[in-house]
């Protein structure tokens, strides 16, 4: 029970979290251990395998993750499709987690700034799915090849279920800081 110390006093709370922070709300404490988790599941999710494309059944096989698909693609020098696969399923869905934790445990909530901040987290909502519509069509370009097999692995589930978490989550982020309250 101890543990709970650092909900029940500002004044114990050490300088990492606002004293007026959602982090610091006994409300919407769940926010940043959810979204802790949700990180902790994106990052697995993009060395997970994600599919097996066959080629001439029985003969040539390979499982890919997203990271696999990213080197092959550099490899191969198609850096635009490869930059616009690490821009929008690697490093768009890490930093908008990155950020709602920050915002979860920093930003005042009864300030302007907080309302700067739902600002902020409804226009990274607005690009939520691109990742996980990359990763369908990156699918679904293997799929269109004639002589291809695509089985989907786990690692499509986790990518997509992390995706969706994350978009959960910001979203009560920003209803939690657009209510109007008082100092907590």
């Amino acid at each position: 029970m101890d543990g709970l110390k650092a909900l029940r006093s500002p004044n114990d709370r050490g300088g990492f979290v606002h004293p007026n922070a959602l982090a610091a709300s006994r409300r919407h404490v769940w926010l940043g251990p959810a979204m802790l988790v949700t990180l902790v599941l994106l990052v697995a999710a993009l060395f997970i395998p994600t599919m097996t494309v066959e080629r001439v059944p029985w003969i040539w096989r390979t499982k890919f993750s997203i990271w696999r698909v990213v080197e092959g693609l550099y490899d191969d020098r198609e850096y635009f499709i490869c930059a616009v696969i690490v821009l929008f399923s690697m490093i768009f869905p890490l930093v908008k987690l990155l950020t709602g934790l920050w915002i979860w445990a920093r930003v005042d909530a009864i300030s302007p700034g907080a309302r700067r901040a739902v600002a902020f987290v409804a226009a990274m909502g607005k690009w939520s799915m691109v990742d996980v519509f990359v990763v369908a069509l990156l699918v679904a370009a293997i799929q269109v090849s004639i002589i291809t097999n695509v089985a989907i692995h786990a690692g499509i589930y986790v990518f997509t279920g992390a995706v969706l978490a994350s978009i959960a989550l910001l979203h009560f982020l920003e209803r939690a800081l657009a209510q109007p309250r008082v100092k907590v």
